[in-house]
């Protein structure tokens, strides 16, 4: 009984380390999601061709270091020799910390366009809402609402969303963006708003799911129009 008992514990564990050795293969087709709107950078996997749709995620509190590290985090998750095989990658596009946002679109358009493959972006607060609608009243649930976050000294950056559809199939929340994060000094007009609040772990399956969504549609979005998204000018803020 006792070694009966051992084998199933152990065959348990070799279930899970096949698992993670067949992540990656020839026939794999990968779907790519990079967010580093924060101190932190998510980046999350998803094969297409595995029956089980299992997503790798991860995210790395590197702070300021993403200059140094970029390159060797995405090749932890996906080695550079499956780059090729790549379909489709999301990014989202801030707000959030200049340089890293900066960097890390410049990243995934280079990829894209070397491996000419679609890229999706979505605005960092566009990825809260499916998390942070869920705070609003029952009776606002499906109306239109503000998510913001105040900045010292430059204003309140805000952006406006409303609950379109959930599609159980990609497990994505479609949210209608109405108008993209931008500098506001009317707070009055933000109502009802939720303030913003990052969580790179549930925020980058999002961004993957939203991916996913992307894929089985057939829509098809150049790397040309990814732009950051900056709602403070770095050179002149009146």
């Amino acid at each position: 009984m006792e070694q009966a008992s051992s084998w199933g514990r152990n065959s348990k564990i070799t279930i899970i380390i096949n698992q993670l050795t067949n992540f990656h293969n020839s026939k794999s087709k990968f779907l790519l999601a990079l967010h580093s709107s924060s101190q932190s950078f998510g980046i999350a996997i998803k094969d297409t061709e595995n029956s089980e749709k299992i997503i790798r995620s991860e995210v790395f509190n590197i702070g300021r270091s993403l200059s140094n590290k970029l390159f060797s985090c995405i090749e932890t998750m996906l080695p550079r020799k499956f780059w090729k095989q790549i379909i489709r990658i999301s990014v989202a596009k801030g707000p959030g910390s200049f340089t890293s946002t900066r960097l890390t679109i410049s990243m995934a358009r280079t990829i894209a366009q070397q491996i000419d493959c679609s890229l999706d972006s979505m605005s960092s607060f566009h990825l809260m809402a499916p998390r942070l609608y869920k705070d609003l009243n029952k009776n606002q649930i499906l109306n239109s609402f503000w998510i913001k976050d105040l900045l010292p000294r430059r204003g309140i950056v805000a952006g406006k969303y409303q609950l379109v559809k959930i599609h159980k199939g990609s497990n994505f929340h479609e949210f209608n963006e109405i108008i993209s994060p931008q500098l506001t000094s009317n707070e009055k007009i933000l109502n009802p708003s939720i303030e913003a609040s990052n969580n790179i772990e549930k925020d980058i399956i999002s961004l993957i799911n939203f991916s996913q969504y992307c894929h089985d549609s057939n829509l098809s979005s150049d790397w040309r129009k990814t732009l950051p998204i900056y709602p403070t000018s770095p050179i002149d803020n009146k």
